[in-house]
């Protein structure tokens, strides 16, 4: 079964490879979506069979070895049925993302 998972990360988890990482963890498992940095977190999607996809989220829950996880989020979202894992480079700001992820209120 196919499931979707948006994962909201906070702490000291901005320049330590954390996006690049996870990206490579995501390809190897099968794993589709995306990440990038979101103010001061990291903000993914994932999207694979149910069982990969909890592989990757306990990952993102350890994270790479250098970061400290304050904060960790997971919300189910509907499929998209993306077929890759990219990285979106630079740091985006809540107040203007609008469609590269769905944000709860």
């Amino acid at each position: 079964m196919r499931k979707r998972y948006q994962i909201y990360i906070t702490g000291n988890v901005q320049r330590v490879g954390f996006r690049n990482q996870a990206s490579e963890i995501a390809n190897n498992a099968g794993v589709t979506g995306k990440a990038m940095y979101i103010d001061h977190a990291v903000m993914i999607e994932a999207e694979g069979e149910l069982d990969k996809l909890l592989e990757f989220v306990s990952w993102c829950r350890r994270g790479p070895e250098s970061c400290t996880i304050e904060s960790f989020e997971v919300t189910e979202m509907p499929l998209e049925h993306s077929v890759e894992f990219s990285v979106v480079h630079g740091i985006v700001s809540s107040g203007t993302l609008t469609e590269m992820f769905s944000l709860r209120n």
